[in-house]
């Protein structure tokens, strides 16, 4: 009687084997090239003294996977040609402002560190290094004298912020085991100046010392919280003169005008009389007054740099008077911080501020030595309410 032939298992299915004392798993995967068709590659892994169901859920789960379509093998491809697909395929989908800072990272940061390197071969340790390598990077003046050493720990944390979200997509493109950027240790972030915010004697001689559409713009700023990019892009159409409010619905970052930061940053935001007058005042003397018109706009009709306003109006006045000089943060986080002290309610500066987590105001929020001293003076005042707390002037004397 003739032999029945043993059925052969197609590819795809996989098997189970004994190894030893434990269990492995066999099955066939398809992959395609650095240059060439998809082609079946056969794998193999080592489960140990595992039951034969357990085997057969982690085979059944390789089998899904493989099932998604062709796998690129990892070793074909270099950290310089992904980095070529992710910077076609994920930056665009960013906000253009973060595109071009990510951009700039990977161009001048990691692709020459990483580029030749294949993904797959990427270690933990290696970026390590490479942190360590920045940490101690001497930054040298034109005689070759060393002028620094190391970049700023924020700096370090932001190229790591990139390089995590780069390796993050080859994990998932490539079928990586890790992303090699997580559990990497960047260190204490350290902030390069101390956070401020202006007092209010310190705003008024600012507010002074300025001209008119400088003026208006830290006057506006200090009382709305708009970011910096927000205040360049709000038009004449945003404002409501009868009911004393601006809407906030777009951003400019570098000339490019977009939505803002957040979804939370589409907002309306109530403009005081005393500044709703400052506005009138530079809309008598602006020339580009229709609807459409940017309000600080430029004579050509661009968007106003607002660093400019800053190194040409603002820095002198704080040098004048002896101040720290306040950029477009400070005057966000002087909003802040006045808002707390007048008793605004913290989810309604969050919405005013443009913020989608409430918590994130408190980052703005500063701690001010005059409001430490109203705080003191008002809880004498409680303590005097329970009795006298001062020894009479007899008892002074003996």
């Amino acid at each position: 009687m003739a032999q029945r032939k043993e059925q052969r298992r197609p590819i795809g299915s996989g098997c189970i084997v004994e190894e030893g004392r434990g269990l492995a798993i066999r099955w066939w995967e398809k992959v395609i090239g650095k240059d060439g068709p998809p082609k079946w590659v056969k794998r193999y892994e080592a489960l140990g003294p595992v039951s034969k169901k357990k085997a057969g859920e982690v085979l059944s789960e390789k089998l899904r996977d493989s099932r998604q379509g062709p796998a690129v093998e990892p070793t074909a491809v270099t950290f310089h040609e992904h980095a070529a697909r992710w910077r076609r395929d994920i930056l665009p989908t960013y906000k253009h402002s973060v595109q071009i800072g990510h951009g700039n990272i990977l161009r001048v940061h990691l692709e020459p560190k990483f580029g030749n390197r294949p993904v797959a071969e990427i270690t933990t340790m290696e970026i390590q290094e490479w942190i360590t390598e920045l940490r101690q990077h001497e930054f040298r003046n034109p005689d070759g004298e060393v002028s620094k050493v190391g970049y700023a720990s924020h700096s370090i944390d932001h190229f790591h912020e990139v390089l995590n979200a780069v390796m993050r997509t080859a994990v998932e493109w490539y079928r990586l085991p890790l992303n090699p950027a997580r559990g990497v240790h960047i260190g204490k972030i350290k902030p390069l100046k101390k956070k401020w915010a202006l007092t209010s004697a310190q705003a008024g001689q600012l507010l002074i010392k300025l001209g008119l559409k400088a003026r208006t713009m830290v006057a506006l700023d200090i009382v709305t919280g708009l970011r910096r990019g927000e205040l360049e892009a709000i038009r004449w159409e945003d404002l409501n003169e009868s009911e004393s409010t601006l809407r906030v619905k777009e951003a400019n970052y570098r000339g490019h005008v977009d939505d803002p930061k957040t979804e939370a940053g589409f907002r309306t935001v109530a403009v005081p009389a005393e500044v709703m007058a400052l506005l009138q005042l530079w809309k008598r003397k602006s020339k580009r007054t229709q609807l459409t018109d940017f309000i600080f706009g430029t004579r050509r009709g661009k968007p106003e740099n607002s660093n400019n306003i800053l190194r040409r109006h603002v820095f002198p006045a704080c040098d004048a008077l002896g101040i720290c000089r306040a950029n477009w943060l400070t005057l966000r986080r002087t909003f802040s911080t006045w808002s707390h002290k007048n008793g605004i309610p913290p989810k309604d500066i969050a919405e005013l501020m443009g913020h989608a987590d409430v918590h994130m105001q408190f980052e703005y929020t500063m701690s001010m030595d005059e409001n430490k001293h109203e705080g003191a003076a008002k809880l004498g005042k409680d303590l005097v309410r329970f009795g006298q707390i001062l020894p009479v002037a007899s008892e002074m004397v003996n």
